[in-house]
């Protein structure tokens, strides 16, 4: 894992977020052997959500640290042009981005003010708001690995 800042931001709300399924977790299943004082009928909605988000997170850091393909090494078996191979990746996920960034903001347009059923006070905008931020920063690394790529291919040439 690289020390950058992307890294250390990411894995720190990743950590937090691991944390919270976590806490949410035992405390679900504890609910199902001793009685609490309030009921925890929104255990199964944070844990859900939090593991949604979490995924959601996961996917502009697995790219920028070349985790989001697992045939790579099998890839570079059989060609030593995976620069090339991967540029077309590139073009796809820049494109899914575009996509994403554009549906989460439609999304987060229509939902507006609409609570969890379980958790009203988390709007689902917000989740949206989130998958939108989460994709235009897969965007930025892609065209970043995508520049990369680019150059090295050049000074190959």
């Amino acid at each position: 894992m690289g020390t950058d800042w992307f890294d250390r931001i990411t894995v720190a709300i990743g950590v937090l977020l691991l944390h919270v399924m976590l806490v949410v977790g035992v405390v679900q299943v504890l609910s199902r052997y001793v009685s609490f004082p309030i009921d925890l009928y929104w255990t199964y909605e944070v844990a859900r959500t939090t593991l949604a988000l979490l995924s959601i997170l996961a996917i502009p850091y697995l790219f920028k640290n070349n985790a989001d393909i697992s045939f790579l090494p099998v890839l570079r078996r059989i060609t030593d042009r995976t620069d090339q191979l991967l540029l077309v990746r590139n073009v796809l996920m820049g494109g899914l981005s575009v996509v994403l960034v554009w549906s989460a903001y439609v999304a987060a347009q229509t939902a507006g003010d609409t609570g969890l059923p379980l958790i009203s006070w988390f709007k689902v905008g917000w989740g949206y708001l989130f998958f939108g931020v989460s994709a235009a920063v897969l965007l930025v690394a892609v065209l970043d690995d995508t520049r990369r790529r680019l150059g090295e291919i050049r000074e190959g040439i």
